[in-house]
């Protein structure tokens, strides 16, 4: 039997056929049930009601590979109408825990197991899923099998196995996880597993990098019944830390670690019939209060590329790869030669070409296999890399020569995908405008990219960062960087920023938007805005205002402001504000923004000296402080109150402003009034 299921992240499956069965009446014993199913045009998974094995999963296959009849309703993992001979291994604070319910059968036989919160039960409807949930004090483990694309049929002809392991608790526990395949081809339990360039036969035990991206088992390459394949590396799936290959019975009778009988041949334990089982060990790790680990594989029907002759060859390989700018991800690529004719084969040769666009990662094209006996199967592995010289559908082509048998050769097609292409558009108005009172309008002004992934791959990380002139600064607690997780390829990500402008310099100021992606050349696009001169002033503000002389009974407060624009760099000022006695009289002097950097305030400040119709020298310098580049500041407000009803004008007289160097810098006054209206009778 054979298996390796992964769950979500490739996630579930086209029109899924669901189907469960109900249980007879029940008596001392409950009679078995059906199995709760799913299925789609490919493979079918069962999963145990229960009570007995209740979570034990089964797969086989429904119209497995279309380009043949042979593989269709054939076991892939061991177990029909009541799944029970593969399960899996909960470890918590270091006590192993078989999921789900009792057996009294060999499987698990005696160890604790963890119960089931629930029947398992079939989620969703097109993405359908079997989901099962189990409790063991504070750790929760959730199992889902689904359906997921299989990365070398490109169709979703595989099984997946997906687990959640979470700390609902408040202390640190040490979680594990092992899960035990029994594995099957249609009929024949004991078949090799072939993994890279090794054809394996007896107790195998593989650890960390030694382990494949992938696994396969067939029985024949000339008239194969099933062609299986266990994924164990790529998007969304979790390498398991070691990698188990030994007969069933070894497995059914120890849930956890036991003496691996390395080399011994496949034939069952205790018995003499041969069965292969594979096991997935996930080390124990700490999990904190609240944290989840999951774990996922994949299994199901293998993808060859298949040319019957006396000198038989299968091909594989991913049907489908991304390609990287960033990074080199090299792919395994798998060749068969099986002698199917009745005469040794004698200096077995095998070679690969590859299309523009691939290259070999290391090592030779070319393999030596000797002689192969008849019915012998020889293998090779190569690792290979997209170059990103040529992209979409690329072929590889194996090459099998004898020096006594014909020749074979055997092609298979790959689809390379072009990576994320970004593609940057920025708006934003061309020219900014002055109003009446010397300001810009719209200020601040949105600037708009929208980042367009054109390539046939997902971007991942999508960065946008907008760069600025002098000139141009990002309002106040905007972030220069965005950042957008995932961008589906034919889909856009907007970004906007509010930019200010600060009168300085002037005329067309050109902004770039960068962006990149995991894998992706970076793109960029740049916007002008046409930015006017600002004619320099000192301004008091508002312009004009009509108050009442008393508001609710008491006499109004009149705030006025006194802004410099543009403040080019600036350093100090020194103002004298000259109002009419009879009508106001000045309560209090704040400082602006101008005289205030990162919230200190800068010294030395005068709030003026007070005189009939007169607060005089006002002001101070940016002492310590950077000169202040902005398109308009508040140097300061003085607050007063009326006295009675009347007009006065507010002037500036004398002003000096200075600049960083020391000099005086000119500016406009423009001068504004306050018009008081007599109390309501």
């Amino acid at each position: 039997m054979r298996c390796f299921p992964l769950a979500l992240m490739i996630i579930l499956s086209l029109a899924a056929v669901v189907s469960a069965g109900n249980a007879e009446a029940p008596e001392a014993e409950p009679a078995p049930q059906d199995s709760v199913a799913i299925e789609n045009e490919f493979v079918r998974i069962r999963v145990n009601p229960g009570p007995q094995e209740a979570g034990r999963f089964a797969v086989d296959t429904t119209g497995g590979d279309p380009s043949r009849s042979a593989d269709d309703e054939k076991i892939l993992i061991y177990g029909s109408r009541e799944p029970w001979t593969s399960y899996t291994t909960v470890v918590i604070d270091d006590v192993p825990q078989v999921f789900g319910g009792t057996t009294q059968r060999r499987a698990g036989l005696g160890a604790p197991t963890t119960g089931l919160l629930g029947p398992p039960s079939i989620e969703g409807d097109l993405l359908a899923t079997v989901v099962a949930t189990a409790r063991i004090g504070e750790i929760k483990i959730t199992q889902q099998l689904g359906f997921a694309r299989s990365p070398t049929t490109r169709v979703r002809d595989t099984a997946l196995i997906f687990y959640e392991v979470k700390n609902t608790g408040l202390r640190e526990h040490s979680v594990g996880l092992r899960i035990m395949l029994d594995t099957m081809l249609g009929s024949n339990d004991g078949a090799p597993l072939r993994a890279g360039d090794t054809a394996i036969e007896t107790a195998t035990q593989l650890f960390g990098e030694d382990i494949p991206d992938y696994w396969q088992a067939f029985d024949s390459l000339s008239e194969p019944a099933v062609i299986s394949q266990g994924t164990l590396r790529g998007p969304g799936l979790t390498p398991p830390d070691r990698l188990e290959m030994v007969d069933w019975g070894t497995l059914a009778d120890a849930p956890w670690d036991f003496p691996f009988p390395a080399g011994t041949d496949f034939t069952r334990r205790g018995e003499e019939a041969a069965d292969t089982a594979v096991a997935l060990y996930w080390n124990p790790i700490r999990l904190g209060p609240g944290e989840a680990r999951n774990y996922a594989t994949l299994y199901g029907v293998g993808g060859v590329s298949l040319s019957p002759a006396e000198l038989s060859l299968g091909l594989t390989a991913p049907a489908e790869v991304d390609f990287q700018y960033d990074e080199e991800r090299p792919f395994s690529v798998v060749a068969y030669v099986e002698n199917s004719g009745g005469f040794e084969s004698r200096g077995t040769r095998l070679s690969l070409s590859l299309s523009e666009g691939l290259k070999l990662a290391e090592g030779s094209l070319r393999s030596r296999l000797g002689t192969l006996q008849p019915g012998q199967t020889g293998q090779s592995v190569w690792r290979v890399l997209p170059t990103g010289a040529a992209t979409g559908t690329l072929q590889i082509v194996a090459t099998v020569t004898s020096d006594n048998l014909e020749s074979n050769r055997v092609a298979r097609d790959i689809l390379v995908n072009s990576p994320p292409q970004l593609v940057v558009k920025l708006a934003g108005p061309e020219s900014l405008r002055v109003t009446a009172e010397n300001r810009y309008s719209p200020n601040p002004f949105p600037l708009r990219a929208e980042v367009t992934n054109r390539g046939a791959q997902a971007g991942r990380n999508v960065v946008a960062a907008i760069d600025l002139p002098d000139g141009l600064v990002l309002d106040a607690g905007a972030a220069p960087t965005r950042v957008w997780d995932r961008l589906e390829p034919g889909r856009k990500a907007v970004f906007e920023w509010p930019v200010r402008a600060l009168g300085l310099p002037t005329g067309q100021l050109a902004v770039t938007v960068h962006a990149t992606a995991a894998g992706a050349r970076p793109a960029k696009a740049r916007h002008a805005v046409e930015v006017p001169r600002l004619t320099p002033e000192l301004r008091v503000h508002p312009p004009a205002q009509t108050v009442p002389a008393l508001t609710d009974g008491q006499p109004t407060l009149v705030p006025v402001s006194i802004r410099l624009v543009p403040a080019r760099d600036f350093a100090g000022a020194r103002v004298s504000v000259n109002y009419n006695p009879s009508v106001l009289e000045p309560l209090y002097v704040s400082r602006g923004e101008g005289f205030v950097e990162a919230g200190r305030l800068l010294s030395p400040w005068s709030a003026g000296r007070r005189r009939s119709g007169c607060v005089a020298d006002i002001g101070g310098e940016r002492g310590g402080a950077p000169p202040l580049n902005v398109a308009e500041t508040t140097l300061f407000t003085i607050v007063f109150m009326v006295r009675e009803p009347g007009e006065s004008a507010i002037t500036l007289e004398p002003t000096t402003v200075v600049t960083a160097s020391g000099a005086e810098a000119s500016y406009r006054v423009v001068a504004a009034s306050v018009v008081v209206s007599p109390a309501d009778r």
